[in-house]
């Protein structure tokens, strides 16, 4: 085993241990970062048995089971989402919006959310699913 001397203390400091153990940690690290979501919340998307496309750049609407609405993941009161649609819309030159209402939601909020969509001038309008195989 290697040892570090200090000089004219004749103190040895077990050096090799110590690479061992940050090795260790530093493995952990990169391994555990890979499991943890990011998601802020929950949301069971509905099953459908077609196959989707894939799309560029959209803005996303999220509504939770408790009627929450997101938008790109930062909450937005009912009252206040078409405003909220219009201002990133012109800020960033979209015109796609992805629904992502949890399956147990009222259907009467994902009319909400597709009204105010529209009436902010969001002219592609797709609601997500999750592909199931029967």
């Amino acid at each position: 085993m290697r040892r570090k001397r200090l000089k004219g203390k004749g103190v040895e400091i077990p050096v090799t241990p110590l690479i061992d153990i940050v090795f260790l940690l530093l493995i952990y690290f990169l391994l555990t970062s890979h499991f943890v979501e990011q998601e802020a919340f929950k949301v069971r998307l509905p099953e459908t048995t077609s196959r989707g496309q894939v799309v560029e750049e959209a803005l996303t609407i999220t509504i939770t089971r408790e009627g929450d609405f997101f938008v790109n993941q930062r909450k937005v009161s009912p009252a206040l989402l078409e405003e909220e649609l219009k201002r990133i819309a012109a800020e960033r030159a979209i015109s796609r919006v992805h629904l992502e209402a949890d399956r147990e939601a009222r259907v009467q909020w994902l009319v909400r959310a597709m009204e105010a969509a529209k009436e902010a001038g969001l002219k592609n309008v797709l609601v997500k699913t999750v592909r199931v195989t029967r």
